[in-house]
């Protein structure tokens, strides 16, 4: 018997003082004398920029850019960061007609985005940034429904059951710290919506967490039933701006939760539910504009039923967008914070059943990792940095379909010089699919 078994590592999943260094600290330069403005993109660590940025002119867009009528797909390297001298997004010029809408090729990782800009960012009326999560997908008498893939540093959905297919009638679970869990068939229960899980300073930043997968029903089914259910939606993306100069909105931002996949057999099979909303943080000297940002969450296919919202938040000197342009409320400071926090904790999965885990896994995007030769108990080994000795790491084992997840908890020990430790769990599995997760929770220790 053959198991395939993906090993998905969110490294970066703590809830408290916890944060990854992804770009740079934020420095204020000081000087006794007229000091130059603060560097709040943190650019000057960056000197490398893809120039000046402007939609109208495709000479300034990013190489590999991909363009589909007035929307470009632009290309994300493999930490996720984009430096530009300036940004202008308006439909004009290169793009034909009618809006335009910047969107995201997610990278190996699928990190979250992160865009330093030296100057200013303009985003003209009628024009979207979209990092939002996918609706998850619809049952079909063909094939079983997938749960739909998170925003970049978002999370995706549950896969729906599909009893003639996979012979199971419990939903798959959403990814992510906050997945919602699957339905069930006995006792009857909907798919259960993602959760929005982060600090309050986003750092880390860290995008939506996926919705449950839909049951495929038993009870009051008419006979024939193939009990294909919905798949959950994925979570919003995960987007930062940092700009020395001013973020002017005037069109709107999304990292919205995808919505959950329908079950053509309803009511007797089941639909999927929805992702939650992103993240969006935006930091420079001034954020005006009369657009939108919104981090709603997706819904549940079978009532409307609405996941978690995300998170906003607004860091500058100056912040004339009103109260009502953000969903939810964003939280907002007038002194811009550090890009990241210098604090550099890393979880990883290094091995399951003493198989080596790749450096990047696919696990997020549903793709197997690991394959083991056998059912039954299966060591995951989890290796950390930054984090202190005798801190318990949440390990989550995740059914594609058929099961609720498996929690086990690893004590770290064993750790040498350079602050690494290690752990190990062991939990029985089935023979099925799996998506491994592990996060560590603790306080930041004091500098």
């Amino acid at each position: 018997m053959r198991m395939p078994l993906p090993a998905s590592a969110p490294r970066r999943r703590p809830v408290s003082l916890v944060a990854v260094v992804l770009v740079c600290v934020l420095t204020w330069p000081a000087h006794a004398q007229s000091p130059p403005p603060p560097d709040i993109c943190g650019c000057a660590s960056h000197p490398a920029s893809l120039g000046a940025f402007d939609t109208r002119d495709n000479g300034t867009w990013p190489a590999g850019t991909v363009q589909n009528y007035n929307s470009l797909l632009l290309p994300v390297p493999p930490d996720g960061v984009l430096v530009f001298d300036s940004i202008h997004v308006e439909w004009r010029g290169a793009l034909p007609c009618c809006g335009a809408e910047l969107r995201f090729a997610a990278n190996a990782a699928n990190t979250p985005i992160t865009i330093l800009v030296k100057g200013d960012v303009e985003l003209r009326s009628g024009t979207t940034v979209r990092i939002s999560g996918a609706n998850g997908g619809n049952g079909s008498f063909n094939t079983f429904a997938a749960g739909g893939r998170g925003g970049p540093g978002g999370f995706r959905g549950g896969d729906g059951a599909y009893r003639t297919v996979n012979f199971v009638s419990d939903g798959g679970a959403g990814l992510g710290p906050g997945g919602g869990l699957g339905g069930t068939a006995s006792p009857g229960t909907l798919a259960g919506g993602g959760s929005f899980v982060s600090s309050s300073d986003l750092l880390p930043l860290v995008g939506g967490s996926g919705g449950g997968g839909g049951n495929g029903g038993v009870a009051a089914c008419p006979s024939g039933s193939m009990g294909s259910a919905g798949g959950g939606g994925g979570g919003g993306g995960a987007l930062l701006i940092a700009a020395n100069g001013t973020i002017t909105l005037d069109g709107q931002i999304e990292a919205n939760g995808g919505n959950g996949g329908a079950s053509p057999e309803w009511p007797c099979a089941k639909g999927g539910a929805g992702g939650s909303g992103g993240a969006v943080r935006l930091l420079a000297n001034t954020i005006a504009g009369a657009g939108t940002i919104s981090a709603r969450p997706g819904t549940r296919y079978d009532d409307g039923f609405a996941s978690d919202f995300g998170a906003i938040r607004l860091e500058a000197l100056n912040v004339t967008m009103g109260v009502s342009q953000t969903q939810p409320v964003a939280t907002r400071t007038a002194n811009p914070g550090p890009i990241v926090n210098p604090f550099n904790p890393k979880v990883s999965i290094t091995a399951v059943a003493g198989q080596a885990v790749p450096p990047t896994p696919q696990g997020v995007f549903g793709v197997v990792d690991v394959q083991l030769p056998a059912p039954g108990p299966t060591s995951i080994d989890v290796q950390t940095s930054g984090v202190p000795s005798g801190t318990a790491v949440e390990v989550k084992v995740k059914a594609r379909v058929g099961a609720p997840p498996i929690v086990a908890s690893a004590t770290l020990g064993g750790c040498d010089a350079n602050g690494t430790c290690s752990g190990t769990v062991t939990v029985n599995l089935a023979a099925g699919t799996y998506t491994v997760e592990a996060r560590a929770t603790f306080q930041q220790p004091a500098s």
